[in-house]
């Protein structure tokens, strides 16, 4: 898998802008939207069954995965909505992926600040799972009163200018956040 996520990026690169310029350029894929729009529609209720959740964003990455075996990833919007569904995952090759989307999403557009986001929040994510902290802020936890707060931070990995760059509030405004949402 890492070979033609390798492939696929440095296809991209060389691509991209010629595709990001060309009013012929593809369409988003169809399917993929679908998915995508269940994926959050599942995620905007109140009594999401994470047991059952976490069996259908299997099910949506393996779908997605095939997809893009297949060359039906496409599109700056595509590749957003692909890396969102791997964000959602368990796994290291999971996150990896979802960094690898969200970086060739950000290629296809910089202007989408969606996708530099994406790309900060797979990295963090990515960096927790593996036991470290996160770097721009993006990742929250429950504490130990059920409230939100900030996931750990290294605070010397990336200032507030570099954290705005991607799209990610400064530091204090993600615990702003948390304080708001009930933590921190």
């Amino acid at each position: 898998m890492r070979r033609l996520l390798l492939c696929t990026m440095l296809g991209l690169a060389i691509a991209g802008p010629a595709m990001a310029d060309d009013p012929a350029a593809p369409a988003d894929n169809p399917r993929l939207a679908a998915i995508y729009a269940a994926d959050q529609a599942a995620r905007s209720r109140d009594d999401i069954d994470w047991d059952i959740q976490r069996e259908q964003d299997r099910a949506h990455r393996a779908e997605v995965l095939a997809l893009l075996r297949a060359g039906q990833l496409r599109t700056a919007t595509d590749y957003f909505r692909a890396g969102i569904l791997f964000q959602h995952g368990e796994s290291d090759d999971d996150y990896r992926t979802a960094l690898a989307l969200a970086q060739v999403s950000a290629t296809l557009d910089p202007q989408r600040s969606a996708a530099r986001w994406l790309t900060a929040a797979a990295w963090d994510r990515l960096l927790l799972h593996r036991g470290q902290p996160q770097w721009y802020g993006t990742q929250y936890q429950a504490g130990k009163d059920g409230s939100l707060e900030l996931s750990p931070v290294d605070e010397d990995a990336v200032d507030d200018a570099g954290r705005l760059r991607m799209g990610v509030p400064t530091l204090a405004g993600a615990r702003a956040r948390a304080a708001a949402m009930g933590g921190d």
